[in-house]
């Protein structure tokens, strides 16, 4: 130990290149006591009181940015330059890129994949083609749920987290067919009266109106009277023709529906004598 403390007391802050090689958290090692943090650099007290290995050390403390932290007994961390304690959940983050002089490599992450299969929620028929996805193992699969027309998508399998989990991971995604209305123009239907139809000037005749569209709604009724509109109402609509006025008349009567579709004009033309 007597050695370890000689070595730090030459210690320097200089700048340092970023090392290229992987890194490790300290968490991940069983840390002996005693040992030291040097930078990125983790040593045993064995080995940093090794005299082979003191160039090594006094070369960590000079290039070294950043402080120098030495474990005592437990999860007990001193900060070398401070002298005072350092908690072991800010020591555990710390990265480590060379034990004991050596570099340290990232154990490879397994990957996983998910075979994503679409069906119809109500007859369990297939949708399109599977769809494959790779990942690492553990890691969240986003956005797997495609876009599939005419369809909307309701929900995975109760047994997929969202996540890799194995090589070729099956999972059933759920559809359901979207109910899709197609905008048919409304129908109008006129009672009262008929094409070319004679009145007397004394008569008098009532017209009703009325149009539905498809989801049986009333629509909006427009009337016109030799050309001039006379009517623009959204419910049904009854009027008294004019027979006042001798000569020939056109009543033309039509409706449009909440989308703005026409129904098919309909014209009488009547006389008054």
């Amino acid at each position: 130990m007597s050695k370890l403390k000689e070595i730090l007391v030459y210690s320097m802050i200089v700048a340092m290149l970023s090392s290229p090689v992987m890194a490790i958290e300290v968490s991940k090692y069983l840390v002996p006591d005693f040992s030291i943090m040097i930078g990125n650099r983790l040593y045993t007290l064995e080995y940093a009181n090794d005299k082979k290995d003191e160039s090594e050390i006094t070369n960590a403390i000079a290039g070294n940015i950043g402080d120098i932290y030495i474990k005592t007994t437990g999860d007990n961390w001193i900060d070398n330059s401070k002298g005072g304690e350092v908690a072991a959940s800010i020591i555990n983050k710390l990265d480590v890129i060379f034990f004991n002089g050596v570099a340290v490599e990232t154990p490879s992450v397994k990957k996983g994949s998910i075979i994503f299969k679409s069906v119809d929620v109500d007859t369990n028929l297939q949708l399109g083609n599977l769809a494959y996805r790779t990942g690492d193992i553990g890691a969240v699969c986003e956005d797997y749920a495609s876009v599939i027309q005419g369809y909307t998508f309701v929900s995975a399998e109760t047994t997929f987290n969202g996540k890799f989990a194995s090589l070729d991971q099956p999972v059933t995604l759920n559809y359901k067919k979207q109910n899709v209305i197609v905008n048919a123009p409304p129908t109008t239907t006129v009672t009262g009266i008929t094409a070319n139809q004679m009145f007397n000037e004394s008569d008098k005749a009532y017209v009703l109106v009325q149009a539905v569209d498809e989801d049986k709604e009333t629509t909006n009724i427009r009337v016109s009277f030799d050309g001039v509109e006379i009517a623009n109402v959204n419910k049904t609509c009854m009027f008294q023709l004019n027979t006042q006025i001798v000569g020939g008349h056109v009543l033309k009567i039509n409706s449009v529906d909440k989308q703005g579709l026409f129904g098919k004009e309909q014209t009488f033309v009547y006389i008054v004598r």
